[in-house]
């Protein structure tokens, strides 16, 4: 058996044009594909969607019941505003500013299996831990996204929403570029720059689409979500780029052409995940 073949391809945009603006990004063309994405892969996506939104949930939940004791002193504040604590808004931020901390190497297991369906790859449920080697990098970038947000809307609302774009990809980079958490911020800010326009239209969309899933008494997030992190890959991709790796082996005639495809985005991990295919190759999603 002759050793195996690997050839490695950027699929997409790079962070050199990216930071160059040599990428396109055309709202009508992304909203449209990422809403294919999401239908295409609703039924393998939706669990991790779902398990997600319950992690976040249950942090937030418990950070709240830890500052305030009785969560129903929140159902009496709408009741009867006269009665409002002073800090119950800051135990509710203080909650929010938890759960995306906490739950962030989730969320970015999340945003990678997003990001490979863009790629063309398939995903499993347990792909969602694919952001826990990135644990530290990622919580310490959340932070300081979350905390220059609440400093700028301190200053400026408007400046707290620039800022939620800017840095809108930075999880990303830390995860498939391994960027160090301040460069995929300043990078992603850079990027964005470029395009403030147009991600600022995807990114619109995206949020009419979590109002109207609120709407249909919260049901609808399990469309909107995955929608809103199909827009957030193919963005990244198409302004990044995603590293692929292709492997062909030569292990008989009758085998000469088959090929393992895979994203290269680990360098601990030798046997990344398969699934389903037909023969002849297998498509794997490793973070």
């Amino acid at each position: 058996m002759s050793d195996p073949i690997e050839k490695n391809f950027n699929l997409g945009g790079s962070v050199e044009k990216a930071l160059a603006g040599d990428f396109e990004l055309k709202p009508i063309s992304v909203i449209s594909e990422a809403w294919q994405l999401t239908m295409r892969n609703f039924l393998t996506f939706s669990p991790a969607v779902i398990l997600l939104i319950a992690i976040q949930a249950a942090i937030f939940i418990v950070a709240l019941k830890l500052q305030i004791g009785d969560l129903s002193a929140i159902l009496v504040m709408f009741q009867d505003p006269e009665s409002l604590q002073p800090g119950i808004f800051q135990s509710i931020f203080v909650a929010n500013f938890s759960y995306e901390v906490v739950a962030a190497p989730i969320y970015a297991g999340v945003a990678l299996m997003a990001m490979s369906h863009a790629a063309g790859l398939r995903t499993e449920t347990r792909h969602i831990t694919k952001g826990l080697p990135f644990m530290m990098p990622v919580i310490l970038v959340t932070m300081l996204n979350l905390l220059s947000q609440a400093i700028a809307g301190a200053l400026l609302p408007f400046l707290s929403l620039y800022l939620s774009l800017a840095f809108s990809n930075a999880v990303l980079l830390v995860c498939e570029k391994r960027l160090t958490p301040v460069k995929a911020l300043w990078t992603s800010m850079r990027a964005v720059n470029k395009r403030i326009f147009s991600i600022a239209v995807i990114y619109l969309v995206t949020m009419f689409a979590f109002v109207a899933g609120m709407m249909l008494y919260g049901l609808g997030l399990v469309i909107a979500v995955p929608f809103f992190f199909h827009a957030k890959g193919i963005i990244y991709r198409n302004m990044f780029g995603i590293r692929l790796q292709v492997v062909a082996t030569q292990d008989a005639p009758k085998q000469e052409n088959e090929k393992d495809e895979h994203i290269d985005e680990s360098d601990d991990d030798n046997t990344p995940p398969t699934s389903g295919t037909p023969r002849g190759g297998s498509n794997t999603f490793d973070a």
